[in-house]
């Protein structure tokens, strides 16, 4: 019995101990993600992460460039738990480290001008270098200027990002495969004319694979119905309804996936982009 009493206590004590390890982690993870979400004339940005365990594999970054251009990221890193939160750690500083090289750059000059499958080329070759060969992630990367309206994007192998406006649904899917399996893969970047009144939202695969109990999952078609219903909301109120949607949906208190979403609701006419 005393026997049995001692072992209960060294398990409970360990038990605690890696629960303290994984609160660090968590608070250590949180200060990774931007602290405030960027005020970008004529755009509101709301971003959501809800990990499935204490820690996420999923990253999402905002990166001011200049006085109008914006870098966004978003990536869902293989696995989960630790070894997925410490490889999302390993994306954010490679990511961040290459794309802050242009933030000194002058307008019009060769520095200014950003090469999203540049900067996921380079992605790639540092997680093929620095990772185990099952070890990899799919991003999402673009650079949004406020001036000229235009999104330039390079989607590795992740989810394409919906951009909705008018009525119309596109789907960002231009870029290549995913990041860290390969050394020297060719990317592509692509682009999209931004008008009045559009939506771009980009989330993980763990927003539309809940599956409700007849075993259907929630899926893309959903997601852009619940955008479109809450078009003329804010970009706040859209993300929460995609979550709330996602969940109830699944009926389930678990989370199987971590869930994250990123929406950018853009200006709906050229008085109302003024006053923002």
């Amino acid at each position: 019995m005393m026997q049995s009493v001692s072992t209960l206590i060294e398990e409970q004590r360990r038990r605690q101990k890696l629960e303290n390890e994984l609160s660090i982690a968590h608070e250590v993870q949180q200060q990774l993600f931007p602290r405030t979400l960027p005020n970008l004339k004529g755009i509101e940005i709301e971003a959501i992460c809800r990990p499935a365990r204490v820690v996420s594999g999923d990253y999402y970054d905002f990166i001011r460039i200049s006085p109008t251009r914006l870098a966004i990221a978003l990536a869902d890193i293989s696995g989960k738990g630790i070894s997925a939160a410490l490889l999302m750690a390993n994306v954010q500083a490679a990511l961040r480290s290459d794309v802050l090289r242009y933030r000194n750059g002058q307008p019009g000059s060769h520095q200014d001008q950003i090469d999203t499958a540049e900067i996921v080329s380079h992605l790639n070759m540092h997680l093929f270098r620095n990772t185990s060969d099952e070890r990899y992630a799919t991003c999402f990367f673009g650079v949004y200027d406020a001036e000229t309206r235009q999104l330039h994007y390079t989607n590795a192998g992740h989810l394409p990002p919906i951009y909705i406006c008018g009525g119309k649904v596109r789907r960002l899917e231009t870029g290549g495969m995913v990041v860290g399996l390969f050394n020297d893969v060719p990317f592509q970047q692509g682009a999209v004319e931004i008008e009045h009144g559009g939506i771009l939202v980009a989330y993980s695969d763990g927003l539309i694979e809940p599956e409700n109990v007849y075993g259907e999952e929630f899926g893309t078609t959903r997601l852009v119905d619940v955008a479109t219903g809450n078009k003329n909301a804010s970009s706040h109120v859209i993300a929460e309804a995609m979550m709330q949607a996602a969940e109830e949906w699944s009926g389930s208190p678990e989370q199987a996936d971590d869930m994250t979403v990123i929406v950018m609701r853009f200006a709906g006419s050229s008085q109302e982009e003024k006053r923002a």
